[in-house]
Formats: C-alpha cells, structure tokens, sequence
C-alpha cells in the first residue's frame, strides 16, 4: 500500500472517531418518566385505565396529568428538589376484596416537616395528589395521625404514597 493510500486512510479513521466521538458527547433531550399508583406504591409506567399519573423529569416540576399529552418542562428551582405523592385510603387487601384497592383523597390538608419543624402546609388536587418544592433533606409528609417520610435530593423528584386510613369489611 502506498504511503498516500496509508494518509488517506489515517485521515478517515481520524475523521470517523472525531465525529463519533462528537455524537457521543450530545446529552439526549431528558425524557419524562411516568407513574401511576397501584394502591400499594408508585409503578412506572402510565396506567391502563384514564386513572391520573405523575409525569417526572430531572430537574422539572413533577406533573399531575389525566391523560397523555405533550408536556412542557418547567425547571425545578436552583438549590431545589420536589416531593410528589398521593394521598389515599386503602380499600382492599385482607378481607377487603374487588373494585378499586384504593380511594383518593382530594382537598385533604397535609403537613410537610423537617425534625420538628413545620416547613410547609398544602393540599392535595381533586385526585388526591400533591407536589411540593423542597431545599434536598428529610421530610415527614403526615396528616392528622398519618404519616410518611421521604428524603428529598435537589434537582429530583421523590415519590411518596400517604395511606390515610383503610376501609375496614366484615
């Protein structure tokens, strides 16, 4: 092989590792991760039915949505992690048994702690969820005598599903 034929060559694999090289340093757009709830905890992926989901992104507000649409992303704020969750009433499992295992509350007031101290006071949406901004830390999620705790990392989304009672059969 002659030497100009060996510089061509060199020439085009150099050319090829730049560009591959190029493609592999491009970060794919973030895609959004949906999930729903089961009545026991959040399950990735949309839901079978028209039951509302959680639409979550890093580094985006967490969404609330019905159905499947095209969402915009709102960033999260610097400094920031959000705390996304539903608050329900168990009505199946043990004795408990057919139609839905779980009721929504809607308009259920929450309390957001961190040890002690109350951070934040909000309300769950008319299908029971709730999404809260939060500096990255521990947190206890409660209403009245029921409570849950998440620990909150800035620039994501923590899930947490809050039982606040179970529907008791005979």
């Amino acid at each position: 092989m002659s030497s100009g034929s060996t510089l061509i060559l060199a020439v085009l694999a150099v050319i090829i590792i730049c560009v591959a090289a190029s493609a592999a340093s491009k970060r794919p757009a973030a895609a959004w991760n949906y999930y729903h709830f089961d009545g026991r905890a959040f399950i990735a992926g949309r839901p079978a039915d028209d039951s509302p989901f959680l639409a979550v992104r890093d580094r985006a507000m967490p969404l609330v949505l019905t159905k499947a649409t095209k969402v915009e992303a709102t960033a999260l704020p610097p400094e920031k992690g959000a705390l996304a969750g539903i608050c329900y009433i168990q009505s199946s499992g043990g004795k408990l048994a057919g139609g839905s295992s779980y009721v929504p509350c809607p308009g259920m007031d929450l309390t957001i702690s961190s040890g002690t101290t109350a951070i934040l006071h909000t309300q769950t949406d008319a299908c029971g969820f709730f999404v809260a901004l939060l500096p990255g830390g521990v947190y206890r999620v409660s209403s009245g005598a029921f409570a849950a705790e998440a620990t909150v990392e800035n620039g994501t989304t923590t899930l947490v599903p809050l039982r606040a009672g179970k529907r008791m059969v005979d």
